[in-house]
């Protein structure tokens, strides 16, 4: 197995997994208090940024995995077809 179908079957297993996509939500969530709560301050609204943010590029990176997998797929279609 190619090192590019290992790493997009990991991504695949971690989102599907019920507890990551839970933390992922609990996180977001709890940022979310933040941005709605008129009496947070810059440093709190600042913080759950963050945390979004932190939670965004784990997710893409997850994805990432899966569109290089897609992109290799094709290439060896194309290949086999030659």
């Amino acid at each position: 197995m190619s090192l590019v179908k290992q790493r997009a079957g990991e991504a695949r297993r971690l989102l599907a997994d019920e507890v990551f996509q839970s933390v992922i939500r609990e996180i977001r969530d709890d940022a979310t208090t933040f941005f709605l709560n008129a009496n947070c301050d810059m440093d709190e609204i600042a913080d759950a940024h963050m945390r979004v943010r932190a939670t965004q590029i784990i997710l893409d990176a997850l994805q990432a995995r899966l569109d290089a997998e897609a992109v290799q797929n094709k290439k060896d279609q194309h290949r086999a077809n030659d």
